[in-house]
């Protein structure tokens, strides 16, 4: 028997929306190597999705993983990547680390720690 998280997937996703903030990603992707040119291609694509921006407290911060200034997103079920930029407040920060809840596979947020 398998249990269904759809409910709760979007309830998760509802209480991000009401109590977060839309938020811009950026994915930057490596094309193909032209030799002639020694260079390679890049494509940035960009998305929304709905977070809230957490602070770290000093137990966290007490294994070295985590640096000060490192902030903590609760997203949306997407799937992030490290290396996705994210724009906060005037600043922009780097997804350093992904971590999804996801019982039976199913994702119902995202845990993202995010760098400037």
């Amino acid at each position: 028997m398998t249990y269904d998280y759809g409910p709760i997937t979007e309830s998760a996703t509802g209480l991000i929306k009401e109590y977060g903030k839309e938020y811009t990603f950026t994915r930057t992707t490596d094309g193909s190597y032209n030799p002639a040119t020694g260079t390679a291609s890049t494509t940035n694509e960009t998305f929304t999705k709905n977070a809230l921006v957490l602070e770290y407290n000093d137990r966290d911060l007490a294994n070295g993983a985590i640096l000060r200034g490192d902030r903590r997103m609760l997203a949306e079920a997407y799937g992030f990547e490290v290396g996705d930029k994210v724009d906060i407040a005037s600043d922009t920060y780097q997804v350093v680390n992904v971590s999804e809840t996801a019982p039976g596979g199913d994702i119902i947020v995202t845990n993202l720690q995010v760098r400037k």
